[in-house]
């Protein structure tokens, strides 16, 4: 996969982080809220986009608005490669 430019910004105060993801095709502005301590949410506006899960030195994505029902599409070493994830597909 290609290197794409992307920037993060946490808000002060927040535990949410705002990603805005570039390809050649498309640019997606995500929302990351860590809602357990290994569970982070990833939406885009109000919709929910999928989760990542944090197991030791790695970064599971699952696709799916409902945590206990998502489907696993990735792994990744980092938490920026698995919300690229979620946000490309």
């Amino acid at each position: 996969m290609e290197d794409v430019p992307r920037t993060r910004v946490s808000r002060e105060g927040t535990d949410d982080m705002h990603y805005t993801i570039e390809s050649q095709a498309t640019i997606a502005v995500v929302t990351v809220e860590q809602v357990l301590d290994d569970v982070h949410r990833v939406r885009s506006g109000s919709r929910v986009l999928g989760y990542v899960l944090e197991t030791g030195d790695l970064y599971v994505t699952l696709r799916g608005d409902i945590f206990n029902t998502s489907v696993e599409v990735g792994q990744s070493h980092d938490l920026d490669a698995a919300v690229r994830i979620l946000a490309s597909g």
